[in-house]
Parts: structure tokens; C-alpha cells; sequence
């Protein structure tokens, strides 16, 4: 990693100057001494190792909310009380005041294991304070000193001798905040991608689809034939968070790291099906998720915590022209492209169901959804789903209403495919009008189990909704992560 590539790390971010530093190291001394005169316990100050004038910079906040968690994690689980909490935030530098109810001894000692085991422990800074005021040393704990950031030997004397100079020490911090990151970012995306599509095969009753209580319309799959699908695809989602993550630094276009998901996407649909007996249970989450979850990796790159209009553009961003793209296919015959959007077709194979009613009643289905930035999700699904969780509502009951929201608005072609363009208004209308009524959650429940009785007699499966919906509860997760 060159100088001018660590560079990006600090664009718009301000150059510290010595005296600042120094200012700042005083102004930080004085509240340590305040704290230990106002609480009386041990108190940890938390900071980072970073060389160099650059001390605040997004990567670095990152890697210090670890560091917070990370310890008072462990405070937690040794049962030792904090007493008081704080933290400032500078361009001089980040810092956390944390007092505790336990001997300095005993704090520093989890401090020194931190620094010793967690991926990013070599940047952190835990300083542990008696209450009289002396600060403890690695050595009052038994604790080995402290390795290099570059070599991993004895970084006292590395840095006494100037060893590494500072491009070569700025490098490595990046490099293990950035290796950080990506372990991050794979459990932040697989945990979402795992809570929502298992939120939304739980949602009972779920009118026409797979659920706890029956199999809907289907008779290829079951509740535990989902739970086996999700378990095999779900590394598929870190991957595309991978790669987004990777395209960011490559600064690549959206529609190439959309591209890029195409191979992914039909491995992916190999171990559905394998795991599924060949039923397809999670076509259209292999494809709005992974899209999702590769545009959540390129933005995570530089930004703690994307916003969801930020997320929902770049999706469009990547997806943008491939409902024309679909329109030659509807009318030339199956492409070597994506169905419905990563995995691929064989010309010989007749065209799909979507491609079917896009020529004959130009409904663009998930592809329109997608390459719009997910406007039924972001207007209807989402905010459904939050509101009803924010008025208290179980996530059962409120995976209820914003499905039914999304039946009111959505332009559902498995509907179609499976009845006709006018039920597909009549659904429409008739989720409206009830959802107008502001029903309870009893009515709720009562209002999904008719429609699941009509749509099973009627062998309606409205699995768009249900993609959208598990879009919902992903973006819901992520928010919450």
C-alpha cells in the first residue's frame, strides 16, 4: 500500500500539528486527574496508537468504538461496575474516560489482554490510572512489552532505533484497521442477511407462502427447506460484501462491481438448489440481497455507517440500464445474462416468467424494483415495518403489515404468472382498503389467514412481496447493527 493510496484514508481530515498535540495530551491529563477525584475508582483511558499528523479519520473512529466495546465488554463479563463513562472526539485524537469499581491492577490487566489478543489490539492505547493517580505499567501485570506495528519485535526499542519510518508505520495501522474492517463487515452483512431471511419464512400467516403454519402455495418446499437454503447461501452474501468493499479501493463503477456479482450469483443459485432438493427459495434474495449487501460493502469501506438512501442510490447506481437490458431479452430470447439478475440463462432454455410478462404487459418486476433503488421497499416495506415495531407491535405482527403494505403496492409478477394482471389489482385494492382501516394486530392476523386460505385454494404465491420483504427486515438490521 503506497503513501498516495493512504492518503484517501485522510481526505478531508485535519493535519495535527505538534502543539495541538501537546494542548490536547494536557487538556486530557486534567480530566483523568477530575475523574479520579470525582469517582474515586480505577479509571481507564482509552486512545490509539497512530503515528504520524493524521489521528482522526473515519477508519480510526471505527477502530476506537472497537476498542470502547471491546473493554467494556470485558468489564461486563468480569462483573466490575462502571462507574462513569466518556468520551471525546478531536482531530487531536480520539479518547475514553471509563471509571470502574475494581482494583487498577485488575483493569489493567484486561487492558493488557485486549492490547494482546483483539485483531486491532496493537493500536490500542489502554491506560489504567490507581485512584491516588499512578498510572500502571504492562509490567506491574506480568505483561510482555508491547510488538512492533511493523516487524512484531520489541516496538520500544524498534522505535527508539527509528527502525520504520512513518510511511512504513502509517501502512501497517492501515492495514490492520483495514483487515479489521472486512472481519467486521462479514458479520455485520451475514448477520442481516441471516435475521431477515429467517424473519421473513417465520412471518405467520403469510398469505400464499412458506411460514410456520403451512406451505402456502408450494409443494416443492417446506419451512425447514428454507432454513436449509439460507444456511447455504449465506456465505454467498459475505462474499458480495467482499467485493464490494474491495471495488471502493479499486474505485471501480457500480455497474462493474455488479458485474463482477454475476459468478457469485450462480454459484450461489448451485447450493440453493442443491440444498433445496431444486426448489427455488431464494432466487430473489440471492439477487436483491446480494446486490444490497455488495453496495453496503463498498460504501462501509469508507463510512462506519451508511445511510439507507445512500445504499438504496448506489444499488440503482449498479443495476442502472438492466431493464433495458431485460427488454432485449424479453424480445430476442434469454440472454448469458442474469435470471432474474445474477445467475445466468442458456439460450435454448425458453424464456422465464418475468421475461414472459415484461413483453406482454411490460411489468419490470424485480428488475424495475432494483434498478429504481428499491422505491417500493424505501416508500412502503420499510417504514411499515419500523413504524409498527416503534408502536410496539411484536416482529411477527409487524413483518404482517409491512407484507401486506408491500401487497398493496407492488407489481408482484409471480402473482401474475400464477393468475392474471386483474387479480393482481384486486389483491392490490383490496390490501389497501384494509390497511386503511388502521387494523390491530389481532386484525391483522385475522385478515393474513383469509388471504392464505384464498391464495392456497387459488395457487397464488406472491413471492416479490416476500423478497421485498426480507429487503425490509435486511435494511432494518443493518440500520440496527
Amino acid at each position: 500500500m503506497s503513501d498516495s493510496n493512504t492518503a484517501r484514508y485522510f481526505a478531508g481530515c485535519l493535519a495535527v500539528a505538534l502543539e495541538e498535540m501537546l494542548a490536547f495530551r494536557e487538556t486530557r491529563a486534567l480530566r483523568q486527574k477530575e475523574l479520579l477525584s470525582q469517582y474515586g475508582g480505577a479509571l481507564a483511558c482509552l486512545s490509539l496508537n497512530i503515528p504520524g499528523e493524521y489521528k482522526a479519520f473515519p477508519l480510526a473512529l471505527r477502530s476506537f468504538h472497537e476498542e470502547i466495546r471491546s473493554f467494556t465488554f470485558a468489564l461486563r463479563a468480569d462483573r466490575i461496575v462502571i462507574l462513569h463513562e466518556e468520551t471525546t472526539e478531536e482531530a487531536a485524537g480520539y479518547t475514553a474516560y471509563i471509571s470502574a469499581a475494581a482494583p487498577a491492577e485488575t483493569i489493567k490487566a484486561i487492558g493488557c489482554r485486549i492490547e494482546e489478543q483483539h485483531t486491532l489490539g496493537r493500536l490500542f492505547d489502554i491506560d489504567v490510572f490507581s485512584p491516588s493517580g499512578g498510572k500502571l505499567s504492562r509490567s506491574d501485570t506480568g505483561a510482555a512489552p508491547r510488538p512492533c506495528l511493523v516487524c512484531g519485535g520489541d516496538g520500544f526499542i524498534c522505535a527508539r532505533s527509528r527502525a520504520h519510518g512513518l510511511p512504513e508505520l502509517v501502512t501497517a495501522v492501515i492495514r490492520i484497521m483495514e483487515t479489521h474492517s472486512r472481519e467486521i463487515l462479514k458479520g455485520t452483512v451475514s448477520a442481516a442477511a441471516l435475521k431477515a431471511l429467517m424473519d421473513e419464512v417465520a412471518v405467520t400467516p403469510k398469505p400464499g407462502l412458506v411460514d410456520r403454519a403451512n406451505n402456502g402455495a408450494h409443494r416443492d418446499m417446506d419451512i425447514f427447506t428454507f432454513i436449509d437454503s439460507v444456511s447455504a447461501i449465506l456465505p454467498y452474501f459475505r462474499e458480495c460484501a467482499l467485493a464490494g468493499f474491495e471495488s471502493a479501493w479499486r474505485e471501480e463503477t457500480p455497474r462493474s462491481l455488479f458485474e463482477s456479482l454475476r459468478s457469485r450469483g450462480k454459484i450461489a443459485e448451485i447450493l440453493m438448489q442443491d440444498a433445496s432438493g431444486g426448489a427455488n427459495t431464494h432466487r430473489g434474495a440471492i439477487f436483491s440481497l446480494g446486490i444490497l449487501s455488495a453496495a453496503f460493502g463498498r460504501l462501509y469501506r469508507y463510512d462506519e455507517h451508511p445511510g439507507t438512501e445512500q445504499l438504496l442510490e448506489l444499488c440503482g447506481a449498479m443495476t442502472e440500464g438492466l431493464v433495458e437490458d431485460f427488454a432485449r431479452s424479453a424480445s430476442t430470447g434469454p440472454d448469458i445474462g442474469p435470471a432474474p439478475g445474477l445467475t445466468s440463462g442458456i439460450a435454448s432454455v425458453p424464456a422465464s416468467h418475468g421475461e414472459t410478462i415484461f413483453a406482454q404487459l411490460g411489468l419490470r418486476g424485480i428488475r424495475g424494483e432494483v434498478s429504481q433503488g428499491f422505491p417500493t421497499v424505501r416508500i412502503y416495506g420499510l417504514p411499515q415495518l419500523q413504524r409498527a415495531l416503534s408502536e410496539g407491535l411484536s416482529i411477527n405482527d409487524a413483518g404482517i403489515t409491512a407484507f401486506l403494505c408491500l401487497l398493496a403496492h407492488t407489481e408482484d409478477t409471480n402473482i401474475v404468472h400464477r393468475s392474471d394482471l386483474p387479480t393482481l389489482h384486486r389483491i392490490q385494492e383490496e390490501a389497501a382498503r384494509f390497511l386503511d382501516t388502521k387494523p390491530g394486530p389481532e386484525a391483522l392476523r385475522e385478515k393474513a389467514a383469509k388471504l392464505d386460505a384464498e391464495f392456497i385454494t387459488r395457487n397464488i404465491s406472491p413471492g416479490g412481496c416476500a423478497d421485498l420483504l426480507a429487503v425490509s427486515f435486511f435494511l432494518h438490521w443493518l440500520q440496527s447493527a
